[in-house]
């Protein structure tokens, strides 16, 4: 019998399926108690046991409970709103996360970054040490049950195995519990929890099998094993020492060689991945954490953002490169440098030419550009010899030869902006013109499929066929980012356009910036920079000299010729 239209308690309306397997039904429901439109929205776990015993009503209302506790003591886990039986029916009914689960993020064809597996791995650890302090184990990590909130972009952990101890138990009663069942999914679960004795270590093997196929695109149950049961991952990515020793602890085979549980791999983590931002001090810089406690001691001239591990400074007007500790991994060779891209690769200025170095330091690629970007993706660079733009790849080879007057690199669906005979027109990865020269100037394509465009002195929007989405109608546009927001310039002032080009935040800004992955940009007014969200409503108001975005929960900004950081609430951090 279908469960959708059903109340249930005279209160929860079923609206959609979202789930079913052996351990039970998943649902959509709206809360029609609440007096609001559209109703708020909840999920419906459905328990059905043949018979509803002693035994198994204390142990679902065990489990309730820690969920109950979990989810009121976390804001990434889900809450839960109430359990109840009906007509010989278990449910749950818990909070509703708007969002994707992890598993749509993680795809072969794009693999993360060192960088953005470190953040992964700390983002996860950090619930999880949570809920291992609260004496529960997870039992089920895998990407489908990490959730990234569509608001604010956090991970939210659910689907907690204790429920699906309760289902197993409903499943297979036969008058007596039993509390050492197997629970879990292939591939992401460990010896130890496949016999049915978890353990919180099987916890940290779980987020290690996930942040390998992060890393791999290969999916934990393809991956071969040695003759001592244990992963055989290393040879699919390569990553830092560093990395490597810590995930390879977390994926032992016996568990008593892994972390024993998620805060001694967090504090792991962190020991040899703390998130470092460079600070002025007087004339010098130096790093803080993002506690604002002063790490590295101001002694370099210039100081840029870590990048795959990996730091660029300038001492003795030279740039080199160190690692978290201050050590120079790279010593300072470079008239000029950047930070490492996803390929591993970074530009590099000596004697007025441009080459590509490793993270060790080796030339992949010699000094010979007049000019050169970093490597996207397609793992192609835009460089500059004889006055003349091409692309090569990180092998050094040209993939399209020089020949245009200006270029900028690829964007996401493989198009490139390029000049010739001073207009600008987008070619595709073979070089091919697929946006004929027309434009006076050009931005990249975002994930909308849309490009900023100038022609006759006003800016307009296309899409990728080269028509006009969005009429030339502005002084001046950026490209639009996640939040489906563009900055764009009219009359004198800046305000925010949505992708059909109504401003849904007026122009009132001096200038304005593009909104990050946490949905703050920079607005100045009167001189002075302030943050606000994507309704326009002021976060931090206008105060600061120069404001940068905020990376890692803090934002770089300048008062009265100071450098220090606030945090999202406008407070100094240092």
């Amino acid at each position: 019998m279908s469960m959708i239209g059903k109340i249930l308690r005279q209160r929860y309306q079923i609206i959609e399926q979202l789930g079913q397997g052996g351990f039970g039904e998943t649902y959509l429901a709206e809360d029609l108690d609440i007096p609001a439109q559209p109703k708020p929205k909840c999920v419906v776990k459905r328990l059905q046991p043949q018979v509803i015993e002693p035994d198994i009503l204390r142990l679902f209302e065990i489990e309730a409970k820690t969920l109950y506790n979990l989810g009121q003591n976390h804001n990434q886990i889900p809450k839960l709103l109430a359990y109840f039986e009906e007509n010989s029916e278990l449910y749950l009914i818990q909070e509703f996360i708007d969002g994707q689960d992890l598993d749509k993020e993680l795809t072969s064809e794009k693999p993360l970054s060192e960088g953005d597996a470190i953040k992964l791995l700390r983002d996860i650890l950090e619930v999880l040490t949570f809920v291992h302090q609260n004496n529960v184990i997870h039992r089920d990590i895998k990407p489908q049950n990490l959730m990234r909130c569509r608001e604010d972009g956090k991970l939210m952990l659910i689907d907690f195995g204790a429920v699906k101890q309760v289902r197993t138990v409903l499943a297979t009663a036969t008058g007596q519990t039993s509390r050492t069942v197997s629970i879990g999914t292939q591939g992401y679960m460990p010896s130890e929890q496949a016999l049915g004795k978890p353990k919180p270590s099987s916890d940290v093997y779980g987020v290690g099998m996930t942040v390998i196929q992060a890393l791999t695109g290969i999916l934990p149950h393809l991956l071969l094993e040695d003759k001592e049961g244990e992963v055989l991952w290393q040879n699919h990515v390569q990553v830092s020492d560093a990395l490597a020793e810590i995930i390879t602890r977390m994926v032992r085979y016996d568990w008593r060689q892994r972390y024993a549980d998620a805060n001694e791999a967090l504090q792991a983590v962190n020991k040899c991945f703390v998130p470092l931002r460079p600070i002025k001090i007087g004339d010098k810089y130096g790093y803080i954490n993002t506690s604002g406690k002063l790490v590295i001691p101001p002694q370099m001239d210039d100081a840029k953002e870590f990048c795959e591990g990996l730091a660029v400074v300038k001492i003795n007007n030279k740039w080199g490169y160190i690692d978290s500790s201050g050590k120079f991994i790279i010593p300072p060779l470079f008239d000029l440098a950047w930070g490492f891209s996803p390929k591993k690769l970074a530009r590099v200025l000596i004697n007025e030419k441009w080459g590509y170095i490793d993270t060790s330091g080796k030339y992949v690629i010699p000094p010979q550009f007049d000019f050169a970007y970093w490597f996207t993706d397609n793992g192609l660079a835009a460089i500059k010899i004889n006055a003349k733009w091409g692309y090569i790849d990180t092998s050094g080879k040209y993939v399209i030869s020089p020949q245009f007057d200006d270029a900028y690199w690829f964007t996401e669906p493989g198009l490139a902006p390029v000049k010739i005979d001073n207009k600008w027109g987008y070619i595709d990865t073979s070089g091919k013109f697929v946006i004929p020269p027309q434009f006076d100037s050009t931005g990249g394509f975002t994930e909308q499929g849309l490009a900023p465009v100038k022609i006759n002195d006003k800016c307009g929007y296309i899409d990728t066929s080269g028509k006009f989405v969005i009429p030339p109608q502005f002084d001046f546009a950026y490209w639009f980012t996640e939040q489906g927001l563009a900055p764009a310039k009219i009359d004198d002032k800046w305000g925010y356009i949505n992708t059909s080009g109504k401003y849904v935040i007026s122009p009132q800004f001096d200038d304005a910036r593009l909104f990050t992955a946490q949905g703050l940009a920079r607005v100045q007014i009167n001189d002075k920079w302030g943050y606000i969200d994507t309704s326009g409503k002021y976060v931090i108001s206008t105060q600061f000299d120069t404001a940068e975005l905020f990376f890692e929960g803090m934002a770089l900004v300048t008062i009265d010729r100071q450098q220090h950081y606030i945090d999202k609430t406008g407070g100094i951090i240092y």
